[in-house]
């Protein structure tokens, strides 16, 4: 099911609906299928201050890859099942999904195909060379990406799933987040500044939102942990 949010003032507000051009079958004994959120409305970060909308997944891999891209600071939008009609060599017009399609910060479009590594091959392999150079010549896209689970960065992946996981505010406490942020020069731990706050575990979740925005930058790329240290972002 769809989470739902809720807003800064405490009212219910429904995700926007999926984008996709081809539903996703949700009902399967043999795959991994369902919906994810994206976006908070805050209106800070990239994609991370969109509106919420709901994403459709027809694997694991898609999910993983999904939550990755949607907290990357230089994704604006990002789309699923996104349908382009290539032709083969008999000149016979098929439909093809783009698992996922990425819009950049700087306009550059990417339709994304993903796979597990397993599975490259076959009339896959085959095909899409040709669809990935239809694609380019019809400027449906700038690029087109093949995405596997060897691609996954397992520690973008862990820090993908925890920011995803803060993604509901706190009035309180993300007002007192802002307020050590205003005061921070330097680096500082996680952990250093959670106390800062006052809030305890709120004032944890409501740091690592300033992250998920671009406020807050780690030092290392790393688990982010509360022994973490960060510094400021670009995007204040």
């Amino acid at each position: 099911m769809p989470q739902s949010v809720h807003n800064h003032v405490g009212t219910f507000v429904p995700p926007l609906p999926s984008t996709a051009q081809r539903d996703v079958v949700l009902s399967s004994k043999s795959h991994f299928c369902g919906h994810v959120v994206i976006g908070d409305g805050s209106g800070r970060g990239a994609i991370a201050g969109v509106p919420p909308r709901v994403v459709q997944v027809e694997s694991h891999l898609e999910l993983c890859w999904c939550l990755c891209l949607s907290v990357r600071a230089d994704i604006a939008d990002l789309r699923e099942q996104m349908q382009f009609d290539w032709f083969n060599e008999d000149g016979e017009v098929h439909p093809h999904y783009f698992d996922l399609f990425v819009t950049r910060t700087d306009g550059t479009r990417i339709a994304c195909a993903i796979r597990p590594t397993a599975w490259i091959g076959g009339a896959f392999g085959r095909q899409m060379p040709r669809i990935a150079a239809q694609t380019r010549a019809g400027r449906f896209a700038d690029d087109v990406r093949l995405l596997t689970d060897a691609d996954l960065d397992p520690v973008e992946l862990h820090n993908a799933w925890l920011l995803h996981g803060v993604r509901a505010g706190d009035p309180v406490a993300d007002e007192a987040a802002a307020r050590v942020l205003a005061d921070m020069s330097g680096t500082a731990s996680l952990a250093d500044l959670t106390a800062m706050t006052g809030c305890g575990a709120g004032g944890f979740r409501a740091l690592l939102r300033l992250v998920r925005w671009g406020q807050l930058r780690a030092l290392h790329h790393e688990h982010i942990t509360p022994a973490t240290i960060v510094y400021k972002g670009s995007n204040l």
